[in-house]
């Protein structure tokens, strides 16, 4: 007896016994393949498999790489090729791929398709390789035997329909890949025409897309903050905290309809003025919710842009616009814009006045508690208050 024969693991009790083993381990794999998502997945699956499905000495999966074969992973009773590249005209699994059948070879030394110099450092004495995706196949794999053999017809076709449900698999994961690409290509698109949007608002409005940058970061930070305190649980979750941060550039996005003559004025605006100006909480509402008509439904992100632009004037006390509401009633994101806007504007030079610098803005948003914002929220501002400043310095400096 060879040593290579003498190191094979115990061969299978015939084409009965690899018919039961099909039943009972095939549907198991296949499932398992179904549910892969990356080729890593798929490897481990059929590596964990596939051998003792058809009572081979070894597996191999073997990917294509443009014109290369790669041996990406094996299950074997020795070293095989993993990791290993050839040339795909020059090894047996890159001829079942260019050809697209499968290979039953009883003899390798006897077949001048397979390269004799690589195989005489290994076991192989004789092997299947078929392709996966016979039409266009991307991949192989090969089954190996220790001693000379001739596999089974249900050997063969047991390999051949493993290597089916692995291009169903890889399929699947080209496909969930893609998805993953086209959604995160459309969160890219849809934070850009955010920014656009509201930079819109702020050019209008003699500002900068610095201010659309520090409002965002601001409200994050709060919001962050103030779920570490454990506050507003559990509706102050991980979820609305970015819900919150990619609306908050649309916080003034009603400011496109308010004309320049009031937008701009370098004075203080009189009764009439300041009433117009007060519609663009309702305008930038409005805009959310034809967005919403058009889009056919609502989302998480656009009823949280809509609740924020409609609420971010209220004042704790009831005192604000446009709805007079109170307190808790005020939804928490517009709680949390309100103190990071009035920030903002204080620290900022506007047309209609100069900026203050932080230390006093720090002042004016502690002796706002309880009346303009909610006090639990203030309380939280004024410990991380340093981090509002580092963001105002970090994004523009405002002052």
């Amino acid at each position: 007896m060879t040593q290579s024969a003498a190191l094979a693991s115990p061969a299978p009790g015939g084409d009965e016994q690899i018919e039961v083993m099909a039943k009972t381990g095939l549907e198991e794999l296949t499932t398992r393949l179904a549910k892969a998502r990356g080729v890593e997945e798929i490897l481990r699956v059929v590596r964990g498999g596939a051998r003792r499905l058809v009572g081979a000495d070894g597996i191999s999966f073997v990917l294509r790489e443009g014109d290369k074969c790669f041996y990406a992973d094996e299950d074997a009773i020795g070293p095989l090729w993993k990791g290993q590249r050839f040339p795909l005209d020059r090894c047996i699994s890159g001829w079942a791929m260019l050809h697209g059948e499968a290979v039953v070879i009883e003899d390798v030394y006897a077949d001048d398709r397979i390269p004799h110099a690589a195989y005489r450092p290994t076991f192989v004495q004789s092997l299947v390789m078929v392709p996966v995706h016979a039409d266009d196949p991307v991949a192989a794999i090969g089954a190996y035997w220790a001693r000379p053999h001739k596999p089974s017809d249900e050997s063969v076709e047991m390999l051949k329909r493993i290597a089916n449900s692995a291009a169903v698999a890889m399929t699947n994961v080209a496909l969930f890949s893609s998805l993953n690409a086209a959604r995160e290509e459309a969160v890219r698109a849809k934070d850009a025409l955010i920014l656009a949007m509201a930079a819109l608002a702020d050019t209008r409005d003699n500002e900068t897309g610095d201010h659309i940058r520090r409002t965002q970061h601001y409200v994050r930070a709060l919001a962050e903050a103030a779920r570490r305190h454990g506050l507003y649980q559990p509706q102050l979750d991980a979820e609305l905290i970015e819900l919150i941060y990619k609306s908050a550039p649309l916080h003034d996005i009603g400011k496109v309809g308010i004309s320049d003559a009031i937008l701009r004025k370098p004075g203080k605006l009189d009764a009439e003025e300041f009433a117009i100006m007060r519609t663009h909480a309702r305008l930038g509402r409005d805009a959310i919710a034809n967005a919403e008509r058009y889009f056919g439904g609502t989302t998480g992100f656009l009823t949280i842009a809509k609740e924020m632009a409609y609420s971010h004037h209220e004042r704790w006390d009831g005192q604000g616009y446009p709805e007079g509401l109170a307190g808790e009633a005020i939804p928490l994101c517009g709680r949390i814009m309100a103190i990071a806007d009035v920030y903002d504007a204080l620290v900022s030079d506007r047309v209609y006045k100069a900026a203050i610098p932080h230390a006093e803005a720090v002042k004016v948003i502690e002796s706002e508690r309880g009346r303009h914002f909610d006090p639990a929220l203030v309380d939280v501002f004024l410990e991380i208050a340093p981090v509002f400043q580092e963001i105002g310095e970090q994004f523009g400096k405002p002052a």
